[in-house]
């Protein structure tokens, strides 16, 4: 995948978060129920990516990729406790939940330049998923900044700058494995884990909350589509 159809295809991916916070701040905020179908659609198209991605890092080195995807399960719950960490609960304001927002969004990028060393097809498809994932995160922080005492302006401005580092992190891992192919296998298991932690932990419990059942239906229908199309085009 071309590194500079990466980064601007990724960091608008990243602007989506800027726009779930315009909407999730609004007179009228975004409902819950639309956020709900929105993460079930996401977390189904990010479960047949992350089921390619690793089938793609076990054909190279199997140890490599469980060991990374331990990683990444790992690295994602350090990320999540990140607010609750005494150090940064003592940052003014909210803003230890813009940097925690930053740091997911950083691991999220590895995901992203993972699975786009496999080929613009499963670069794209996460990409997009993130996109509509990022509506939902940006809503939720976005919110948390308004009732902290931010303008809607400056919070959603903030948001798509916490986001930011989901670009740059996907570019790099993306450089990373065309250096060292040796990398590979590693960055693709902690990918599919980082991917699997977001589903689990996040994606699926906001979406049976504020769906319901159905959502979690659609998931696993869009998930064995997702997998279906991205097994003709891997390598």
């Amino acid at each position: 995948m071309d590194p500079l159809f990466l980064i601007l295809w990724s960091g608008f991916a990243a602007t989506m978060a800027g726009v779930g916070a315009l909407l999730g701040t609004r007179r009228f905020p975004l409902a819950g129920r639309s956020l709900g179908w929105a993460n079930a659609s996401a977390a189904g198209l990010m479960l047949g990516v992350g089921y390619a991605v690793l089938s793609a890092g076990q054909a190279l080195v199997p140890a490599a990729a469980f060991l990374g995807a331990i990683a990444g399960l790992l690295l994602m719950g350090l990320v999540d406790a990140a607010p609750r960490a005494p150090l940064i609960t003592r940052l003014p304001g909210a803003s230890e939940w813009v940097l925690a927002s930053g740091l997911h969004s950083a691991i999220e990028g590895i995901a992203i330049g993972a699975a786009a060393t496999l080929g613009a097809p499963f670069g794209n498809f996460l990409i997009a998923t993130f996109a509509v994932h990022n509506v939902s995160e940006g809503a939720v922080l976005g919110a948390t900044l308004v009732e902290s005492g931010w303008r809607r302006p400056h919070a959603a401005l903030v948001t798509t700058g916490a986001r930011a580092l989901q670009p740059i992190a996907a570019v790099l891992i993306l450089e990373v494995t065309g250096a060292t192919p040796a990398a590979e296998p590693w960055l693709l298991g902690a990918a599919f884990g980082a991917l699997l932690y977001l589903i689990i932990a996040e994606m699926l419990p906001d979406a049976y909350r504020q769906a319901g059942r159905t959502s979690i239906a659609a998931v696993v229908s869009l998930a064995a589509g997702v997998v279906a199309l991205l097994s003709r085009s891997a390598r």
